[in-house]
Order: C-alpha cells, then sequence, then structure tokens
C-alpha cells in the first residue's frame, strides 16, 4: 500500500476519489500552488524529488532520473518506477492526467492539452510504460484533474477536425458560434484511456472545471496570469 497524502498538510488542491481510496499518493493543486519540492517529499517522503520537463504540447515521453530532475528536456510525459522520483506536469486548463499500473507499481504524469491529445499523448504515455516497465492497461488506473469543461472550452473547427481523424467526434458538441464548437478535454482523454484497453471503471473524470471553479488557474478565464498548477504522483510502494 503506498503512502495516502493527508491534504490537511497541504493547501488547497483536489485528490482524486478512486486514487484515494485506492492509497495513491497523489496531488492536483489548486491556484495556490506549493512550492515543487514541498509537493514531492509529502508524496513521497524524506528525499523524494520533483521531476518536471519542458512542455510543448507534443508526445514525448521520458523516464524519471535524477538526471532529468532539472526539468531540462521537452517532453509531456514523465514516467517513474521509483518513489523517491516524483513526475509532475503544469497546466492552467490543460488535462492534468496521473497514470499508475497497480501491478508493475509504476506510474506517469501526462500534460494533454488540445494538442496533445491530437498526437494521442494518452497513447505514446500507456505504450512507453508497457515498454519501460511492463505495464498491463487491465491493471492501469487513472485520474484526469481539474481542466477545462466541455461546456465552456470553445475551439476552431482545425481542433475539431483533429480530434475526429483520431475517433474522439463523441467528445464534440455541436457548433457553439460560427467557426467554433465546444470540446471536452476530459472525455477525450477518458476515450483515449478507453482505447488503450484501460476500463471505464478505473478512470476518474470528476475533476471541477478550471474555467468556472475560481479555485483553480484558468488561462481561458485569465489569459495574462502566469499561474500554472502542479499535479504530481508517485508509483505505489
Amino acid at each position: 500500500m503506498s503512502r495516502s497524502p493527508d491534504a490537511a498538510a497541504m493547501v488547497p488542491g483536489w485528490e482524486s476519489p478512486l486514487f484515494r481510496s485506492r492509497g495513491i499518493a497523489h496531488w492536483f493543486s489548486s491556484r495556490d500552488v506549493p512550492p515543487c519540492e514541498s509537493i514531492a517529499r509529502h508524496l513521497g517522503g524524506p528525499g523524494a524529488v520533483a521531476v518536471r520537463a519542458r512542455q510543448v504540447h507534443g508526445r514525448r515521453c521520458i523516464v524519471a532520473t535524477k538526471q532529468a530532475a532539472d526539468g531540462l528536456q521537452e517532453a509531456d510525459a514523465i514516467l517513474s518506477s521509483n518513489p523517491l522520483l516524483v513526475p509532475m506536469v503544469s497546466t492552467a486548463d490543460c488535462v492534468p492526467l496521473l497514470i499508475v499500473c497497480t501491478a508493475t507499481r509504476t506510474c506517469a504524469a501526462v500534460h494533454a492539452g488540445w494538442r496533445g491529445i491530437a498526437l494521442n499523448i494518452v497513447h505514446e504515455a500507456i505504450a512507453s510504460m508497457r515498454t519501460h516497465f511492463l505495464a498491463d492497461p487491465s491493471s492501469i488506473v487513472a485520474a484526469i484533474g481539474p481542466c477545462a469543461g466541455g461546456d465552456r472550452y470553445e475551439v476552431g473547427e482545425d481542433v475539431c477536425d483533429a480530434w475526429s481523424a483520431i475517433g474522439l467526434g463523441g467528445a464534440i458538441r455541436a457548433p457553439h458560434s460560427p467557426g467554433k464548437s465546444l470540446v471536452n478535454c476530459a472525455l477525450a482523454v477518458r476515450l483515449l484511456l478507453e482505447h488503450e484497453g484501460i476500463s471505464t471503471r478505473a478512470i476518474d473524470m470528476t475533476a471541477p472545471c478550471t474555467i468556472a471553479d475560481e479555485r483553480f488557474a484558468s488561462y481561458r478565464r485569465e489569459p495574462q496570469s502566469p499561474i500554472r498548477m502542479i499535479a504530481g504522483i508517485v508509483p505505489p510502494a
């Protein structure tokens, strides 16, 4: 059983009920973001370090190492098999996705904006977990954190076309205004996870909408704000 974080020990954020029920140590921050190293120690214990990357809205995945902890590598998913190496991603409307394989005791933190979704970063992350850690989709659980909600996130036809091309038409709503449609990023990520063989029951998408809920950072709501939230996860012990 992994360490389960005590929410009272952190500033307010959001935790996945699914992960919390399984004792999986994780954290989705609110707009009040603790230092990354504090989050790492909170989740992984003394000696744990945060491992981050330069997010570029792509689909590259890296494995967490002490050398990668400087955050200079370009990637949008970070994998870990070491509880002392805590992968973290930053978001403000994009989807922070945390993935755990309970069989191999490995995890990943994924940054999935509309571009990453169109590039199927979810497939790349699961495939990388299988390649590096022999992860089994039947043993994977996933938590989709606070992100832009499907009734508020408006995009252009280029996004809709890119999503439709990879089978995500179900996450696109009817046109909202001329040349614009509403898309549901959380649902799109859930559909991609299901395409990888992960059970719907193993996917938590109960997180709040960042645009509607002012506890969370939102680029759409506050485009001038530099605030980015942090999501982190450690492998089950």
